[in-house]
């Protein structure tokens, strides 16, 4: 005669409970660490993109935008920059400052991109610039058309 339970004991539920809290407390900083990358990735993607798109711009209107919308490119007058049709990638978001053409330095642009997704220490913004290096949103941000983060 069988006289014994079926089912695990709770000393067993507990260490594989146990086992399972520790590997999720490994894979967690590694799954935000990625995380990150993918963001800082996206912000950078954005800002390469805004380069290509301002230069169509320019090639078409003669100057640079000086805002976007995810609607149609407006041209510019005397008294007013352009809008550039432009979409960013979700959560990221753009800080677009056309620079005076009849300034000594020039026609340009300086563009910023943050997200608040960042929680990670090292950067939160990423920028680009076209036009004089006096334009650049950052000491981090050295070449023309190529985003750096800080």
């Amino acid at each position: 005669m069988r006289n014994a339970r079926r089912g695990f004991t709770i000393i067993e539920l507990l260490a594989v409970i146990t086992i399972i809290g520790i590997l999720v407390t490994i894979a967690f900083p590694k799954v935000q660490a990625t995380k990150m990358r993918a963001i800082k990735a996206s912000m950078i993607s954005d800002l390469r993109n805004l380069v290509s798109a301002q230069e169509a711009f320019f090639s078409t209107y003669a100057d640079y935008a000086g805002s976007y919308t995810t609607g149609p490119e407006v041209a510019g007058s005397p008294l007013s920059s352009g809008v550039l049709s432009f979409r960013l990638s979700p959560g990221n978001v753009l800080t677009l400052t056309r620079k005076n053409p009849n300034s000594a330095t020039g026609a340009g642009w300086t563009a910023t991109v943050t997200n608040s997704g960042i929680v990670a220490a090292g950067f939160t913004t990423c920028g680009s610039y076209v036009g004089s290096p006096t334009y650049a949103p950052n000491a981090a941000v050295t070449r023309e058309g190529s985003p750096a983060c800080y």
